[in-house]
């Protein structure tokens, strides 16, 4: 779902900044990412400038000193409560203030998510806009 999310962004000329747990993590999303854009060339949506135009929106990391400046965090993580919960403290603690953090969850309620002392956030699930 998350290189979905970022495809997404990418083709709506909006800069990405994903990050990973390692490198060889974030390959591996960067090269899904770069071969949902090929499916967008074979089936003639999409030609070779668009691709390098979107990747070029792209930036990957491996930690979270790259969200000083953001305005809009997308989890997308497996369906752990307590995974994602530890995920939004450590957002949380990099974001600005003004930062608007969404969840790709389908199954977790994002109350419980957002139900921890050390969250002050407001979260926004991404079902909702996306099921239309």
């Amino acid at each position: 779902m998350g290189s979905g999310i970022t495809t997404a962004l990418l083709l709506s000329n909006i800069h990405v900044v994903l990050k990973e747990l390692n490198s060889e993590y974030l390959q591996k999303g960067i090269k899904k990412i770069e071969a949902n854009l090929q499916a967008l060339v074979t089936k003639g949506k999409l030609d070779e400038y668009g691709v390098r135009k979107a990747l070029s929106f792209l930036r990957g990391v491996s930690d979270y000193s790259e969200f000083k400046d953001v305005d809009l965090v997308v989890e997308a993580v497996i369906e752990d409560l307590s995974l994602r919960q530890s995920i939004f403290e450590e957002i949380e603690k990099a974001c600005p203030p003004h930062c608007i953090l969404a969840s790709g969850t389908f199954d977790i309620d994002l109350n419980e998510i957002g139900n921890r002392p050390a969250l002050k956030l407001v979260l926004l699930d991404l079902e909702l806009i996306f099921s239309g």
